[in-house]
């Protein structure tokens, strides 16, 4: 397995099936950022744009990823940053850093879902329109359809 050091951007309604190494796709209609892991292992990381996740940069020649990629579900464990189509290798962490930034990111996600929920408690009937409307647009933001 080689480490990449830089990657090139590609813009795309559909994530392709198959991921080209060193590639990195970009769904703006589905908020949605996919790429083989940059250690070479060939896992698909998949990077939902979300203020609470990651959030895409694209200055008109490269791209940028916020924050850092950590493949703790991968075997290989692969921890980088991506900074105007480069990748900046990090240090691994540790199974408690692991841990630690999984909670923080649960709580961050969870508070801007309680943020967007509806707050008024009325007629279930006239709610449910909306209720499906907020949940389709958060399923949106989090998942790679």
């Amino acid at each position: 397995m080689t480490r990449l050091a830089a990657v090139r951007h590609e813009f795309v309604e559909y994530i392709p099936a198959h991921l080209e190494d060193g590639v990195i796709y970009i769904s703006i209609e589905y908020a949605t950022v996919v790429h083989a892991c940059c250690c070479g292992c060939g896992q698909k990381v998949v990077t939902p744009l979300h203020p609470a996740q990651w959030r895409l940069t694209f200055d008109g020649e490269s791209i940028s990823l916020d924050p850092s990629v950590g493949s703790w579900n991968l075997a290989c464990s692969s921890h980088y940053w991506i900074k105007r189509n480069r990748v900046q290798w990090a240090r691994a962490w540790s199974q408690d850093e692991i841990k630690a930034g999984r909670r923080r990111d649960r709580l961050v996600l969870q508070r801007d879902i309680d943020d967007t929920l509806p707050s008024d408690v009325g007629d279930l009937a006239t709610q449910m329109p909306h209720r499906l409307q907020w949940l389709k647009s958060v399923l949106r933001r989090i998942l790679p359809w």
